[in-house]
C-alpha cells in the first residue's frame, strides 16, 4: 500500500515537472518576446498615428471622403488602446501610482474589449462600403455617404461600450493576478468566500464564462468572417476589373477611378487586422472552453506573444495601409518632406502614373467653351432656324469636354 502512494506521488510530481517545463524561460520570454516590442510598437504607434489622421485631414484625394472617416476613426481608437496599455504598463511597474486596484481588471478588460471590437467592425463596415460603392455605384452618392458614415461610427462606438459595459458591474473580477503575465480571476479560487462574492455580484462563474464567450464571438469571430467574405469579393472585384481593362466604360471608371488605391489599402488593413487580434481571442476562446490543464507553452508563451501581435496592429494597420500603394507613399512623403503641392495642378492616380491639368489649360478649355456659347447665342439671334442643330452640337462639346477633364484617370 506504501508503495503505490509513492508511485502515485511521483507520477503526480513528474506530471506538474512536465506541466511546468517552461516556467523558467517565462521571463526571458517575457522580456525579449513582449516587454521590449511592445515599448517599441507603442513608440512607432505613438508617432505615425498621428501622422496617418494628418495624412487624412489633408490629402488631396481622401479629405472629407467616407474612407478618412472610417481609417481616422480607426487610427484614433489604436491610439486609445495604446495609451491605455502605457497607462498599465507603468502603474505595473510601479512607476505612476494609483490605487485603484478593485477597478484595475474591469478597467483594462474593458477598454481592450471595447478597441479590438470598434477596430474589427469599422474595417468590416469600411470593406462593406467599398463594396457598395463598386457594385452600385449609381446608389452611393458622397454626401449621403458622408452622414451615413459618421451615423454608422457613432453606432458602433455605442453597441460596443454597451456589449462590454457588464464587465464594469462591481464584483464581476475578484482577483488581479501579476506574475509575468495578468490574469484577472472573475471567479473565487476557494470556496470560503463564496457566500461574500454572491453578495458583491450579480453573476455566478457560468454566468460569467457565458458571458466572455459571447464577447469574443460578438468582437471577433462574426466581423472576421464577414471580413474574410468582403475581402474575397474586392478580389474578385479587382481581378474582373483587371481583365476588362481595356474595354472600361464611363461606369466602371466612376468606380474605379478618383478611389482606385482604396482597395488595396483595405485589402492590407484587413489582413493586418486577421492575422494579429485574432489569435489572442482565439486562444481565450479555447482556454475558456479547454476542460484539462492547458499547456506550459498556451499559459507562460503564447499569452506574451499574442499580446505583443495584437500591439502590432494597433501600431502599424493605419500606416501600412497608406504606404501601401504608390500614390499614398508620393503624398505622404511630400507631406513629411513639407514639399507642397502645387495649387495649379491636381494629380490625379492613373495607375503608376500622375497626369497634371494645369490651369492654363483649364482657363483655355473655360475660354473656349464660353466662346462657344457666345458664338451660339449670335447665331441663335441670326439664324433662328438652326437652334436645334446647334443645341445639339453645343451639348455634344459639352459631354466631351466632361469626359475629358473628368475621365482623363481611367
Amino acid at each position: 500500500m506504501n508503495r503505490l502512494i509513492m508511485a502515485n506521488t511521483t507520477l503526480s510530481i513528474a506530471r506538474i515537472v512536465d506541466n511546468n517545463w517552461c516556467v523558467p524561460l517565462t521571463e526571458s520570454v517575457y522580456l525579449y518576446g513582449y516587454l521590449m516590442p511592445a515599448i517599441a510598437l507603442f513608440i512607432f504607434g505613438l508617432t505615425f498615428n498621428p501622422i496617418a489622421l494628418y495624412y487624412f485631414a489633408t490629402s488631396l484625394n481622401f479629405r472629407r471622403s467616407t474612407y478618412s472617416y472610417y481609417f481616422s476613426a480607426i487610427a484614433v481608437v489604436d491610439l486609445l488602446r495604446l495609451a491605455v496599455w502605457c497607462l498599465f504598463f507603468l502603474l505595473d511597474f510601479k512607476i505612476f501610482k494609483l490605487n485603484f486596484h478593485s477597478f484595475e481588471c474591469p478597467t483594462q478588460i474593458f477598454t481592450e474589449s471595447v478597441t479590438s471590437s470598434i477596430s474589427a467592425w469599422l474595417t468590416v463596415l469600411l470593406t462593406v462600403e467599398r463594396c457598395l460603392v463598386i457594385y452600385k455605384p449609381l446608389q452611393t452618392i458622397n454626401d449621403t455617404r458622408r452622414k451615413r458614415t459618421l451615423v454608422v461610427i457613432i453606432c458602433v462606438i455605442f453597441v460596443s461600450c454597451t456589449a462590454n459595459s457588464l464587465v464594469l458591474e462591481p464584483g464581476f473580477y475578484v482577483k488581479r493576478e501579476l506574475s509575468y503575465t495578468i490574469v484577472c480571476h472573475y471567479e473565487q479560487p476557494s470556496k470560503s468566500n463564496g457566500t461574500s462574492y454572491k453578495q458583491n455580484s450579480l453573476f455566478n462563474a457560468n454566468t460569467k464564462r457565458t458571458y466572455l464567450l459571447i464577447t469574443v464571438i460578438f468582437r471577433v469571430v462574426i466581423p472576421f468572417v464577414l471580413l474574410l467574405t468582403a475581402n474575397i469579393i474586392l478580389f474578385l472585384s479587382v481581378r474582373k476589373t483587371r481583365q476588362q481593362s481595356l474595354k472600361l466604360t464611363p461606369t466602371l471608371l466612376t468606380r474605379h477611378g478618383h478611389h482606385r488605391q482604396i482597395t488595396p489599402m483595405i485589402f492590407f488593413s484587413s489582413c493586418i487586422l486577421l492575422l494579429t487580434v485574432s489569435p489572442r481571442y482565439l486562444l481565450q476562446f479555447y482556454l475558456n472552453f479547454q476542460q484539462k490543464r492547458p499547456s506550459c507553452f498556451l499559459i507562460h508563451f503564447a499569452s506574451h506573444l499574442l499580446k505583443t501581435l495584437e500591439l502590432s496592429n494597433y501600431s502599424f494597420n493605419v500606416f501600412v495601409s497608406i504606404v501601401s500603394g504608390k500614390h499614398g507613399r508620393h503624398e505622404l512623403f511630400n507631406m513629411l518632406l513639407c514639399r507642397s503641392i502645387s495649387t495649379q495642378k491636381l494629380r490625379i492616380n492613373n495607375g503608376s502614373k500622375f497626369v497634371a491639368l494645369t490651369t492654363p489649360q483649364s482657363l483655355g478649355s473655360s475660354k473656349s467653351l464660353y466662346q462657344q456659347r457666345f458664338n451660339y447665342r449670335i447665331d441663335e439671334i441670326n439664324n433662328p432656324t438652326k437652334k436645334p442643330l446647334l443645341l445639339i452640337r453645343h451639348h455634344t462639346n459639352r459631354k466631351h469636354h466632361l469626359i475629358n477633364n473628368h475621365y482623363r484617370y481611367q
